[in-house]
């Protein structure tokens, strides 16, 4: 992978799944309300043109998908990152 930050945030996202037991215990479902915040979060930094809010905000969005795509891949839903 050509990108060195974003494999370290795919190990960080196994490692809180195995070690910390809020992560361990969330699903798609129980997921949900964090997702749609955070997208909204996005889509309010994009309507304000405040550059430094979206850069933070997709990084929430991301963790999100990171997330996603781990609970996938642990359950073999047939995707992962």
């Amino acid at each position: 992978m050509g990108y060195p930050q974003l494999a370290r945030l795919i190990e960080v996202m196994a490692t809180l799944r195995q070690r910390c037991p809020w992560d361990a215990e969330q699903t798609h479902t129980s997921l949900v309300q964090y997702l749609i915040e955070e997208t909204a979060e996005t889509v309010e930094a994009i309507e304000s043109s405040d550059l430094d809010h979206l850069r933070e905000e997709l990084g929430d969005l991301l963790l999100q998908v990171i997330f996603h795509a781990e609970i996938a891949s642990e359950r073999h839903d047939g995707f992962a990152i």
